[in-house]
């Protein structure tokens, strides 16, 4: 019978260490094989540190609202990241009108 993998658990202070070397600008490849830490592991760091998660649970809020149709604007509350979707060719008619105003 194969043993199920554990999840590895990480100080506060490897996590800080790691991404301040990302930082600096060493490869994450790189730090992974030197650590032997999951190169995964390190990207979801990193993400989650770009997002605000700062301390080492505490998981970043995420709230999505999905557009009921394709031609909607949609928007997603990413940690404290507002993301704006909106349709191209509505954008662009947007854009237009505005620059159609101004002559």
């Amino acid at each position: 019978m194969a043993k199920k993998k554990t999840a590895r658990r990480y100080t506060l202070e490897q996590k800080q260490e790691i991404l301040r070397r990302v930082r600096s600008g060493e490869r994450q490849t790189a730090i992974a094989k030197e650590t032997g830490i999951p190169a995964v592991t390190i990207g979801y760091w990193v993400s989650r540190a770009k997002a605000g998660a700062v301390s080492g649970r505490k998981r970043v809020a995420r709230r999505a609202v999905r557009a009921p149709r394709s031609r909607d604007i949609a928007w997603a509350l990413d940690g404290d990241v507002l993301v704006v979707r909106i349709p191209l060719r509505q954008f662009v008619r947007h854009l237009a009108q505005r620059a159609l105003a101004r002559i």
